[in-house]
């Protein structure tokens, strides 16, 4: 059970009562006077918000409060804010009023399934078990950069089943019953694994099944898998790095390929002869003009969806002949109006 303060028993959650009055400035944060908050030993509540019922949702702190748990200690921030940190939440609860996640003062040890790593933010299932933790919590900014969050942070051995390395993290993220989760790797990290499909170099991060074998991995390269219709090239070059839990390549606990996603140019010809050519589309993009769409493959028993961002298309494998050609493209832009285009055709 996880406890706050001397005053842990009460520790169950949090009350509100009394109506919201107009807002005043208080260090540049608002107030609301009228909002009793019985916080069971928390002091030093400056900010907070609550859910629909009342109860305490997430709040900010200027006083030394000690949280203890049974991972050890925790400081929650406090302290005047310097250029890295996050002007956000200190404190987040689960509605039943039990701790979510706590922003530490101090970057603090914790001792974990694989090892002791220090951690600037800690997250928590509601029974009290670890869900996730991160070393670093820096706020990228125009006075904080990723490089300087970077020279900070420092390389970690890893042991798993599936290979040894070591690598710079954003986050691990765990089981309730303690085994890992997912690895998030630095944006410059890349480590290689031994996947169900193959050896492959990996960016971002993977996420693996309790057993600890894998359940999906980012190729940080296109990857040439073989797949029940051929060999495709794995790679979402516009996947996201900052979660490692929904990655380009899945696998099913057998090692079965689930799913990918690709740049690659797919023909289908089905058994009455209809053809179809499958090509990544564009999109208008955040940091260039456009950027490409992948087209992701869903794999069952012997059928396969393809989704080229604009439909998905089922086909039973059995009755269909494809043909996979990689690196030449046809790219068109996604007019959103399908009935008057015939790029998608």
């Amino acid at each position: 059970m996880m406890k706050v303060g001397l005053d842990a028993q009460k520790n169950q959650g949090f009350a509100i009562s009394g109506k919201a009055k107009k807002p005043y400035s208080f260090f540049n944060q608002e107030w609301y006077t009228m909002l009793t908050v019985e916080t069971s030993g928390i002091k030093g509540i400056t900010t907070f918000t609550t859910y629909d019922g009342g109860e305490l949702k997430e709040c900010k702190l200027k006083d030394y409060n000690l949280i203890s748990t049974k991972y050890g200690d925790f400081v929650p921030q406090y302290g005047s804010p310097g250029v890295r940190n996050k002007q956000l939440k200190v404190l987040s609860f689960h509605k039943s009023g039990k701790i979510k996640s706590i922003s530490l003062e101090q970057q603090t040890e914790i001792s974990t399934s694989i090892g002791i790593f220090p951690a600037e933010l800690v997250t928590f299932f509601e029974d009290g078990s670890l869900n996730s933790l991160f070393p670093l919590n820096g706020q990228i900014s125009g006075f904080w950069s990723e490089e300087e969050e970077g020279a900070l942070a420092q390389k970690y051995d890893f042991t798993f089943q599936f290979g040894n390395f070591s690598a710079k993290i954003i986050g691990l993220r765990f089981y309730p019953g303690g085994k890992v989760r997912s690895l998030i790797l630095w944006p410059t990290e890349r480590i290689t694994i031994d996947t169900p499909a193959g050896k492959i170099p990996v960016r971002t991060g993977f996420k693996l099944f309790e057993d600890g074998s894998i359940e999906s991995a980012e190729p940080a390269v296109p990857v040439p898998v073989e797949t029940p219709i051929g060999s495709i090239n794995a790679y979402d070059a516009n996947a996201l790095g900052i979660d490692a839990d929904k990655n380009s390549l899945s696998f099913d606990r057998t090692g079965r390929l689930t799913s990918l996603a690709t740049f690659d140019l797919i023909m289908v010809r089905k058994s009455n002869g209809e053809n179809k050519v499958i090509f990544p589309k564009l999109k208008p993009g955040l940091m260039e003009e456009y950027e490409k769409v992948p087209i992701k493959l869903l794999f069952g028993e012997d059928s396969v969806t393809i989704d080229d961002g604009t439909r998905a298309t089922d086909y039973r494998i059995s009755e269909c002949t494809f043909k996979i050609t990689g690196g030449n493209y046809t790219e068109a832009t996604t007019c959103g109006d399908c009935s008057k285009c015939k790029g998608c055709m």
